[in-house]
C-alpha cells in the first residue's frame, strides 16, 4: 500500500514539474493598437505570450486573454544583449507604413527572442516598445 501511495506522490510531483516547465518563460502584455505576427493580423487586447517546453525553442505562442479568442504561433531566433525595457519584460514592434509587427519578445534582462517577419517593401518608421509582466 505504501508503494501505490509513493508512486502516486512520484506521479504527481512529475506532472506538477511538467506544467511548470510548460509556463516556462510566460508573459502577458497589454497591446493597446492592431498588429501583425508573420502575416496574421491580431486586434489590440491582452495577451500572454508563452514557451511551451513540448515545442522548438524557436516556437512562441502568442495567446488573446480576457475575451480575446486571437492566436497565433511565430518562429523565433535567439536574441543577446540588453533588453531595451532593462529588467522588464517587453514586446518590440516595428510599426512600418501598413502596420505595426511584432519584431521582438524580451522575458528576461539579457535574452529575447526575435520574431520571423515576411520582409515586406514598406519603410519601417520607428519602434514601440510594450512593457509587460513575468507570469513565471
Amino acid at each position: 500500500m505504501s508503494s501505490v501511495i509513493t508512486r502516486a506522490i512520484v506521479v504527481v510531483g512529475a506532472l506538477l514539474a511538467s506544467v511548470a516547465g510548460a509556463q516556462a518563460g510566460t508573459l502577458e502584455v497589454k497591446v493597446p493598437f492592431a498588429f501583425m505576427v508573420g502575416a496574421q493580423k491580431m486586434p489590440a487586447g491582452t495577451y500572454r505570450v508563452e514557451h511551451d517546453s513540448s515545442m522548438p525553442s524557436s516556437v512562441i505562442l502568442i495567446r488573446g486573454e480576457h475575451g480575446n479568442t486571437a492566436d497565433v504561433f511565430g518562429q523565433t531566433s535567439p536574441l543577446k544583449g540588453a533588453s531595451p525595457a532593462g529588467d522588464a519584460a517587453a514586446l518590440v514592434f516595428v510599426p512600418d507604413e501598413t502596420a505595426n509587427r511584432l519584431s521582438q519578445v524580451w522575458g528576461s534582462p539579457s535574452a529575447g527572442q526575435e520574431v520571423t517577419v515576411h520582409h515586406s517593401k514598406a519603410r519601417q518608421v520607428g519602434q514601440i516598445i510594450l512593457v509587460g509582466r513575468r507570469l513565471s
